[in-house]
């Protein structure tokens, strides 16, 4: 994985590792309900929302970030200042998946992937609950997800992901062996994802835009998904 120091030597927007401690002090507080996010099941949801067909606004996705049941508790905040602080580390951590994908896919981690811990089983459990949002973020825009699901192919890889997740009490166990094997191929899996989605994101960018009514996009202009290369290397290919 890029370092931070060389991320930060690139003009990266990556969100720090205080940053991170501070936002997952504030999901474990007492402030939020009980269905809050932990910081790994909120990485898996931005991250499909990030990879997603469609772009998805904070107010749509916010209140499940404090209620992942959907029954709208909200958090209580200290002040506006602290409520204005929090928004701005989830976007920060949104913002960064963006940055990593779209520029440094190479060096993407999923966030359990990024610690060291005491025991294989905690972590086990940390990956279960980043599977458990990751599904949550693609159930939110399931129908326009469809596209995907109905691929035979392309529906393996988030398969792959939906096996990780926390299962239900009557389900049969994962063995231990399998599911760590499946974990160490989903960097791969959003990646792949990612890329199934790009022409569709590309086409709601170009429509938000305007560009199907002002013309082409011209082949060495910047590509409209963000990536930071020209259109003919990128989306254009």
């Amino acid at each position: 994985m890029m370092t931070q120091n060389q991320l930060s030597d690139n003009g990266s927007i990556q969100i720090s590792d205080s940053e991170l401690d501070e936002l997952q002090n504030f999901l474990m507080s007492d402030a939020l309900p009980g269905g809050a996010m932990s910081l790994d099941t909120l990485d898996g949801f931005f991250t499909a929302l990030v990879i997603g067909p469609v772009t998805v606004l904070p107010s749509a996705w916010l209140p499940l970030v404090w209620d992942m049941s959907g029954g709208g508790e909200e958090p209580e905040f200290e002040s506006q200042e602290q409520a204005q602080r929090i928004v701005e580390l989830l976007m920060k951590l949104m913002n960064s998946i963006v940055e990593l994908l779209s520029k440094y896919p190479d060096y993407y981690e999923p966030l359990p992937d990024t610690y060291s811990y005491e025991s294989e089983v905690v972590r086990d459990s940390l990956i279960k609950l980043w599977a458990m949002g990751f599904m949550i973020g693609v159930s939110y825009n399931e129908a326009d997800w469809e596209p995907l699901l109905s691929d035979e192919a392309a529906s393996v890889l988030l398969s792959a992901i939906a096996m990780l997740g926390i299962r239900p009490h009557d389900a049969v166990p994962l063995p231990t062996k399998k599911f760590r094997e499946i974990w160490e191929n989903v960097p791969d899996c959003v990646l792949a994802l990612n890329e199934f989605w790009r022409p569709f994101r590309l086409g709601e960018i170009i429509s938000a835009r305007g560009m199907a009514g002002a013309g082409r996009i011209g082949r060495n202009d910047p590509c409209p998904c963000g990536s930071g290369k020209k259109f003919k290397k990128c989306c254009g290919k």
